[in-house]
């Protein structure tokens, strides 16, 4: 392998590490500490019905207040009533203390690895989910009337201390869906204020166990908008807190959304997430999160989002009515491409920033990787281990032309070396002749000198399309192959005990062993001079020990792939070496 050659397998290298960390710091947006926008009047309309608004409010780009004027004095809040709303999926808890949902369980997945786990459970004492900042009369601090319609439907209502009647109806649906709908109505013979406000997705945390791996930031707020596409903040969380002055709590809006419109935002962790979703997109969004000081300092502990309304006169005898959906579940494609209005974008299959323009690329393949592997987990026996490994024969099978001619191109590339060297020398006065003379021997002897790492380069969005499938697939949760108990996280065997590294991790280490054999099995069986050798010897252990550090920690159902795609490889190269001796 010559120094161009070498130069260009170590970029190669160096693409995997600089693919996980340069789409989460590059072209990142400029934020700022939001000021206030004056409020903003909108003309009263007729009464309209249910579904639709009779007065559409104005936005707000910026968190509003906690208090508004003429607010009655503080009272004692009266016991709290909850009312439970419950089917086959998903259970929410109402709360007659601020109006919103206090918990939320997911039936159908554990909490913990384990038989006698509990399900999921979100819980909202911090800040109810759905409920409304910045309004006297809808706080957490304030009470409301909360009475059960059906089995699946549910009313909160009080009059607030402007004279406004606020009422909210929600109803539970399948696919972890809640529609609900806020009526502001102004029943008095004049017109009325209603107030800057906020409401909140409620705050969600890191899953039980959850590891921080490198190059995947576990919790995330996201805002989409029909013009400008999806936003993925969870990236930018870190510039977001120092941009603030590293405040233990952040409340701000990033600058770049100060004015847009909101379709809906979203806060997530690893595997669930909370949507929130206007029918009518007329409000902005901010960006909440906590992190614990005590530790580290660094990763936020908890994240939520708020769509941000400004005031709105309402005009007597009428009423402003904003229908919502809200989505409490798993970040699962299928559910979230059902549940419309582009809501699959939290699953982040979309590139943003500087490698956007790959998207016509990537973003079928993330799609058409994550169907074909659970289209082969639920007709092949095994789980998703062998769905992956089935997988990975595939895009193989697929790739075999373009490696098979690789493999063939680097094994004429090792037997010219020799007669390279030798024109070297012979002409190592007249650059200009060697460079000829050099270009007329890869014509001859069939010869490209980027036919090794071309291929290479082809299957790169292949990996780097798995990587973004297989690092937050809620299907690997928990499920199991050989040795490994969770696919979806690092082995962590013997787990604080291991000095330095803290676990053991083995796939990892099989993986590497196995570019080392892979390297071995590639290595010319012609003559090399010594300056050769060397860099042989270096390729051997330096790719290995690099993959080694930056995919140790890394989800199993990654290292699966990325081992058995090396082993495949090794099979493909021995039997070209058999047929090489028989022939």
């Amino acid at each position: 392998m010559n120094k161009k050659d070498l130069t260009i397998v170590i970029l190669l290298a160096l693409l995997i590490p600089a693919w996980m960390f340069i789409d989460r710091t590059f072209v990142a947006p400029r934020y700022a500490t939001p000021t206030p926008l004056p409020s903003t009047e909108i003309a009263p309309a007729s009464e309209a019905p249910i579904g639709a608004s009779s007065t559409t409010p104005a936005i707000s780009a910026a968190p509003v207040p906690l208090s508004i004027e003429n607010s009655s004095k503080t009272t004692a809040l009266a016991p709290e009533k909850t009312l439970t709303l419950k089917n086959e999926q998903l259970e929410i808890v109402l709360s007659s203390h601020g109006g919103g949902i206090i918990k939320a369980t997911l039936f159908e997945y554990a909490d913990e690895n384990s038989d006698e786990s509990k399900p999921v459970q979100f819980t909202y004492r911090k800040q109810p989910a759905l409920s409304y900042l910045g309004i006297s009369g809808l706080e957490k601090t304030d009470t409301f009337q909360l009475d059960r319609v059906s089995r699946n439907k549910a009313t909160l209502s009080k009059t607030l201390p402007s004279g406004i009647y606020f009422q909210r109806t929600l109803t539970l649906l399948d696919n972890y869906k809640i529609e609900f709908t806020d009526r502001f109505i102004n029943q008095s013979k004049q017109a009325l204020l209603l107030p800057a406000r906020r409401i909140h997705t409620g705050y969600i945390s890191n899953p039980i166990g959850t590891d921080s791996m490198q190059g995947l930031h576990i919790l995330g707020v996201d805002s989409y908008t029909p013009a400008g596409g999806v936003n993925y903040w969870g990236r930018k969380l870190n510039k977001l807190f120092k941009k603030s002055g590293n405040p233990a709590a952040l409340d701000t809006v990033p600058e770049d959304m100060r004015l847009e419109i909101a379709d809906w935002v979203s806060a997530k962790n690893k595997f669930f997430t909370h949507i929130l979703r206007p029918h009518e997109p007329i409000a902005t969004m901010a960006v909440l999160a906590d992190r614990d000081l005590s530790e580290k300092g660094i990763l936020p502990t908890s994240v939520a989002a708020t769509l941000n309304f400004t005031s709105t006169a309402i005009e007597q005898n009428n009423t402003v009515q904003l229908p919502y959906t809200f989505y409490i579940g798993p970040k699962q494609y299928d559910l979230l491409k059902q549940a419309g209005n582009s809501m699959e974008k939290v699953m982040e299959f979309e590139t943003i920033g500087f490698w956007s323009f790959t998207n016509i690329l990537m973003e079928p393949s993330r799609k058409a990787l994550l169907y074909s592997m659970n289209l082969f987990n639920q007709y092949l026996p095994g789980g998703y281990g062998i769905a992956i490994i089935i997988l990975t024969l595939l895009i193989r099978i697929l790739f075999w032309p373009l490696t098979h001619k690789s493999t063939e191109s680097m094994k004429r590339m090792q037997e010219v070396q020799p007669e390279l060297k030798a024109l070297q020398e012979k002409y190592k006065k007249d650059p200009q002749r060697m460079q000829q003379e050099t270009m007329k021997l890869y014509k001859e002897r069939r010869v490209n000198p980027m036919g090794g790492c071309l291929p290479m380069f082809i299957q790169i969005p292949v990996f780097f399309a798995l990587f973004t499938v297989l690092r937050n697939a809620i299907e690997l949760r928990f499920s199991s192959f050989l040795w490994i108990k969770d696919l979806s996280t690092a082995e962590n065997l013997f787990a604080g005990s291991i000095p330095l590294v803290g676990a053991l991790n083995i796939l990892p280490i099989v993986m590497s062993l196995s570019m080392i054999w892979q390297q071995k099995l590639s290595s010319p069986g012609t003559a090399m001079t010594p300056e050769q050798q060397q860099q042989q010897r270096i390729m051997m252990f330096m790719m290995p020990i690099m993959m080694l550090f930056f995919f140790y920690t890394m989800p199993s159902g990654l290292v699966l792939y990325w081992t058995v795609s090396n082993l495949l490889m090794i099979a493909q190269i021995g039997m070209r070496n058999i047929r090489q001796k028989k022939a």
